[in-house]
């Protein structure tokens, strides 16, 4: 569903938003903003070892599951 740039910026509708959809009659939609989650990006400090390669340090914890889950939906 394409929505126009001039209602969109009215609504405060960003790239990502979910919205939710619900019939108001006479063949009208009411799209309704859902808050988006708040995500924290990961900080990560990258060390250059001498004679060896960068290593990614970050400041929480990746679980083997986590890791596995993105080597699996690398392209």
């Amino acid at each position: 569903m394409v929505i126009p740039a001039a209602a969109r910026k009215q609504a405060r509708l960003g790239k990502g938003d979910v919205v939710s959809v619900e019939p108001d009659g006479d063949g009208r939609l009411v799209l309704i903003r859902l808050e988006r989650p708040k995500t924290t990006p990961a900080k990560i400090r990258i060390i250059r070892r001498k004679g060896s390669h960068a290593v990614g340090v970050s400041e929480r914890l990746v679980s083997t599951e986590e890791v596995q889950k993105f080597i699996d939906e690398f392209p």
